[in-house]
């Protein structure tokens, strides 16, 4: 750990880059990098004065750290898209593997002329999806639901790190329950990345993931538990709009059949960096 005595950020650098190579291996570099930004509250650690290095507060983080904890749940805070957001205890951390659906969206309706695009996100967490998606849509307004109102103040909290509290509006709801039918009736497009682990894979994921909110992961018997309640409802609704499903190859076999059987259609699939199916867009049937 760190001591009290005069080191350099190099010094420093090695001494966290030690301790962290045993647990995160590969992540070590980047998650030295962004401990000595926050810690000097710099976005640029190549301008950071070794005595703007808060020495007690890194060696709290690095402790806990090498338990276990992961950094973004001890920093409560993670970079996503272009963002850096707030995140904690009650909500999924944002992941890299997410941006896909904003990329793809932002590719899908960037090129639309229409004025006014309105967008839900759906088991929204931190807000992290829709909000980098408005960020960068003028014209788009967007929605938050979640069923947990902790996750719901980390939302808040980001909308309001980036100003955005104009273009959004939050609901406390299980799904659709408490969402205006009418509101939904009139939504352009549904972004979601619902609980998608099965029930017995939950139950061995790593130490680490486990810090995120059950709720957040666990998606049933088969990981289809929010897929089949969203898709069935949004049938019944008879909804004109598309949806943007985060999806895991765990689940895809099924998630398949059921679009199969109830006639959604597919409009594409995508992959992520890992050549990993992680986005499915879906259109409803019109009759």
């Amino acid at each position: 750990m760190l001591s009290n005595n005069y080191l350099s950020k190099l010094d420093i650098k090695k001494i966290l880059l030690k301790n962290l190579n045993s647990i995160t291996g590969s992540q070590a570099e980047q998650e030295s990098q962004i401990m000595i930004s926050y810690l000097s509250k710099s976005e640029n650690n190549l301008d950071i004065n070794n005595s703007e290095i808060d020495k007690e507060l890194i060696n709290k983080i690095l402790n806990e750290r090498v338990k276990g904890k992961p950094l973004a749940k001890i920093i409560n805070e993670k970079g996503f898209w272009k963002k850096v957001f707030y995140t904690d205890d009650y909500t999924l951390d944002p992941r890299a593997d997410s941006e896909l659906l904003v990329e793809q969206l932002l590719i899908d309706y960037k090129k639309n002329n229409q004025k006014h695009l309105k967008l839900l996100d759906l088991c929204c967490g931190t807000g992290c999806l829709g909000i980098s998606i408005i960020d960068e849509l003028d014209n788009a307004f967007c929605d938050f639901i979640d069923v947990s109102e902790h996750a719901l103040t980390a939302c808040k909290k980001n909308i309001i790190k980036f100003k955005q509290q104009q273009k959004t509006k939050i609901f406390h709801s299980n799904l659709f329950e408490n969402y205006p039918i009418n509101r939904l009736r009139n939504i352009d497009f549904i972004v979601c990345n619902p609980p998608y682990i099965p029930t017995r894979n939950y139950l061995n994921l790593n130490k680490e993931t486990l810090h995120d909110p059950r709720i957040s992961l666990d998606g049933g018997k088969l990981g289809m538990d929010y897929y089949v309640k969203i898709i069935n409802f949004l049938i019944s609704l008879k909804f004109k709009g598309v949806v943007y499903f985060e999806i895991d190859p765990i689940i895809t076999k099924n998630m398949y059949k059921f679009l199969l059987e109830k006639g959604v259609k597919i409009v594409y699939k995508k992959t992520d960096y890992l050549n990993l199916d992680r986005l499915i867009k879906i259109k409803f049937p019109t009759i």
